[in-house]
């Protein structure tokens, strides 16, 4: 069966000031990935829609599917974090300050996708300190969760996969990626052809898909 291979989670320097990828570049590097497919998830923003029309006409020009998405940081009302997460569907970024559940009801409401970006990455802070948004995963309606992620160690993984099969919600696989060679290091697998937008909400609502660490 021929899947089709998305990297879910890329950034470029256009949007995303923390990235060294030019979005030149992207098409170029995911066909050197041997992907089928690559979604732009700019922190807190999502590509104007007559800029990202431009690219994706000359992504599938080559053969790349193109998926417009943004990655959001959600905090509580005093401010600390509640993870960031993967955002797609939607026809607009989400600029307003949310908390996770907020964050969650707002993108659902207008018929989005939401996945948890990296959960269970570790940050400077300790075991139980995540860049992500580590156990309140549970307590969140979210429609998948990052499992392969460069920074996901074994155990990381390992908490994800538990959450997986409580919440019976797919694991997504996405490289991070801020430097070009780091494309396509890991990638989601969908099990039934992508051929736009569409079909990729679709299919990761049914839980049609896979993660793989390439690297």
């Amino acid at each position: 069966m021929m899947l089709t291979a998305i990297d879910l989670h890329i950034h470029t320097r256009k949007y995303s000031g923390c990235s060294f990828i030019s979005h030149e570049e992207v098409i170029g590097q995911a066909h050197a990935a041997r992907l089928d497919g690559i979604a732009l998830t700019e922190h807190g923003m999502r590509w104007p829609d007559e800029e990202f029309k431009r690219f994706r006409k000359e992504a599938a020009a080559n053969g790349i599917i193109l998926i417009n998405g943004q990655e959001i940081h959600a905090r509580n009302s005093r401010g600390q974090s509640e993870g960031e997460y993967l955002i797609f569907g939607l026809g607009r970024s989400v600029t307003e300050p949310l908390c996770a559940r907020e964050l969650v009801a707002t993108v659902h409401a207008e018929g989005g996708i939401l996945i948890a970006a990296h959960p269970y990455k570790l940050s400077r802070g300790g075991r139980s300190h995540y860049y992500g948004a580590g156990d309140l995963i549970y307590n969140l309606n979210i429609d998948g969760i990052e499992l392969c992620h460069p920074d996901h160690s074994d155990m990381a993984m390992k908490k994800v996969r538990q959450a997986m099969d409580v919440m019976k919600i797919p694991g997504t696989g996405g490289s991070d990626a801020h430097k070009i060679l780091n494309i396509g290091s890991c990638v989601t697998l969908f099990e039934k052809p992508v051929r736009d937008e569409k079909d990729f909400l679709q299919e990761i609502r049914a839980g049609r898909i896979r993660a793989e660490k390439r690297i």
